[in-house]
């Protein structure tokens, strides 16, 4: 949890930064940048807690950046996709990897990001970095797959709207934000939700077009050093 708590903390210190000019440092703890020649930002945060490591991988692409018409949600969406596997390693092949290692994962998408983390020991730092790299360079799915996931997420929207603060709250944003848009919340507007298992081609070229290196942003935190993380980075994402 207090890896996490830092993690969140760092992602939070650009926006932050503007009010504490001063002498006082935002962010407690010591931490390292590297930018790669791909443009993929790799940061460094060595902590004194033993064989524990964080993994943050930070795409810069969130809701905001649906600016086509009927072509809301894909970015959530993808965050959904991310987990059914890729060139190398099947969705089942990732559990298992990951439960051998006690790791705990999850993934969020926002306005302005999309946020994949894992907790786990530092003995599996290499497979695992090995494993998310995969699915970040060479994502794998077909026709099927995509049009499951995509029923998947109007589940997901449909649950959700039987929250009456949940509709509240897209009603407000599309009344605030006429222009923007912020003006539909990360699920998606319903009708382009509903429309999402015809948009197979469209959500290839969105993974293109967003899952780059210049957008991306990998944290490390814990249990590595700076040497580790550029050797580990460089080998599987550079």
């Amino acid at each position: 949890m207090r890896l996490i708590i830092i993690l969140s903390l760092l992602i939070c210190v650009p926006v932050m930064a503007l009010a504490q000019q001063k002498s006082r440092k935002l962010f407690p703890y010591n931490y390292t940048t590297d930018d790669f020649p791909n443009g993929l930002r790799l940061i460094t945060v060595q902590t004194d807690y033993p064989n524990l490591v964080a993994l943050y991988i930070v795409v810069q692409t969130g809701s905001r950046n649906e600016v086509e018409p009927g072509k809301s949600g894909f970015a959530h969406f993808f965050e959904h996709m991310m987990f059914r596997g890729s060139e190398n390693y099947t969705a089942d092949q990732r559990e298992a990897i990951f439960k051998r290692a006690g790791a705990e994962t999850n993934a969020y998408t926002s306005d302005d990001r999309t946020v994949y983390h894992a907790t786990f020991s530092k003995d599996d730092l290499d497979e695992i970095m090995k494993m998310e790299a995969d699915r970040f360079i060479r994502l794998k799915y077909a026709l099927p797959e995509f049009q499951t996931e995509s029923l998947a997420v109007k589940g997901e929207y449909d649950k959700n709207s039987a929250n009456p603060f949940s509709k509240l709250y897209e009603v407000l944003r599309e009344t605030a934000f006429k222009t923007h848009t912020y003006s539909h919340t990360t699920m998606g507007y319903l009708k382009d939700i509903q429309d999402m298992p015809n948009q197979f081609e469209y959500s290839q070229e969105f993974f293109k077009r967003f899952y780059r290196p210049e957008y991306t942003t990998v944290v490390l935190v814990g249990d590595v050093t700076r040497a580790q993380a550029l050797d580990l980075t460089k080998k599987y994402f550079g």
